[in-house]
């Protein structure tokens, strides 16, 4: 695909007619399309071939159209970069570029850091995104920087980030994690996981009453009335979520564990008939009685690739 993209120029206004002159907006398709006609051969370019352009539309190239040149630039070191490397006549051609462009040397250098950091986010975006870190990411990430002269490091937030997301993909690729607990455990059981979480569970909650039957009223005396007949109250009830404690839930090899401010509750992989995963938590279907949902909105997607496996593996 080309990088740069021929262009018609754009036609005169009534007052541009009038007063014979250009539209200023045309510079920068010229230019484009300059860049263009020289895409496989931008070393032979120079300033000198986009002066006249800029004296066509009386452009002050210190000032006028700046960020739109800086994009042209960036667009060539993106392309330069694509591969996850550069060498020195790549950095020279870049650099030849800006001064074709006629952009300052601070300048192409920012555009320069621009493409190196777009193009490393190319390598850590997926990561992050993916909350999965495996060990070919990190050797592919590791040795785009070592190509691109960064010596790469992270601060310790980041850091804890990317141990999480291996120990993702370790659960992955089947190996539960197994942590260490004062919890009093049956023997032969483990633990696995311990999430934060809200505990909801269903309830029926009245949301009105409504009265009917056949009724009929006979005066008596003056305004008073005798009401005939009966009245019914009808219930009207939902069933909604309510929350019922907030705690820990633990996740070990037999069992799932809450430990809440109001109390504890055990259910055995052997009781749950399946699981929902929401984007804000986790409902888990037992076989009987009240099926809890726990609320929480980090990690859900780990939690229910290691639950899943606990599951299959009761």
């Amino acid at each position: 695909m080309a990088l740069f993209n021929r262009r018609e120029l754009k036609s005169k206004n009534f007052a541009q007619k009038l007063f014979n002159s250009n539209p200023k907006a045309n510079f920068l398709i010229e230019l484009e399309n300059l860049l263009s006609d020289y895409e496989n051969s931008l070393d032979s370019l120079s300033s000198s071939n986009v002066n006249p352009i800029a004296q066509k539309y009386s452009v002050d190239l210190a000032k006028d159209f700046v960020e739109e040149r800086k994009a042209f630039l960036l667009r060539f070191a993106e392309k330069c970069l694509d591969d996850g490397r550069i060498d020195e006549s790549e950095k020279k051609r870049v650099w030849h570029l800006a001064s074709v462009l006629q952009l300052d040397d601070e300048t192409a250098k920012d555009v320069y850091r621009q493409a190196v950091k777009e193009t490393m986010d190319s390598y850590t975006k997926p990561i992050f995104e993916s909350q999965v870190y495996s060990p070919d990411d990190e050797s592919r990430m590791y040795a785009a920087a070592k190509n691109l002269g960064l010596n790469l490091t992270f601060p310790p937030e980041i850091q804890n980030k990317l141990v999480q997301y291996r120990q993702n993909w370790e659960i992955m690729n089947g190996k539960l994690p197994v942590l260490n607990t004062n919890m009093h455990l049956q023997a032969g059981e483990v633990l696995h996981h311990v999430q934060e979480a809200a505990l909801y569970e269903e309830r029926t909650e009245t949301r009105r009453v409504n009265y009917g039957g056949f009724t009929y009223s006979q005066k008596i005396i003056g305004n008073l009335r005798w009401r005939m007949g009966t009245i019914a109250p009808q219930r009207i009830t939902q069933d909604v979520w309510k929350q019922i404690d907030c705690g820990q839930v633990f996740l070990t090899s037999k069992r799932i564990i809450f430990s809440g401010q109001h109390g504890n509750k055990v259910i055995p992989y052997s009781k749950v008939l399946h699981f929902e995963a929401y984007s804000n938590g986790v409902q888990i279907q037992k076989d009987s009685g009240k099926s809890p949902f726990f609320e929480f909105s980090d990690g859900v997607p780990m939690f229910a690739e290691i639950l899943n496996r606990l599951i299959g593996q009761n």
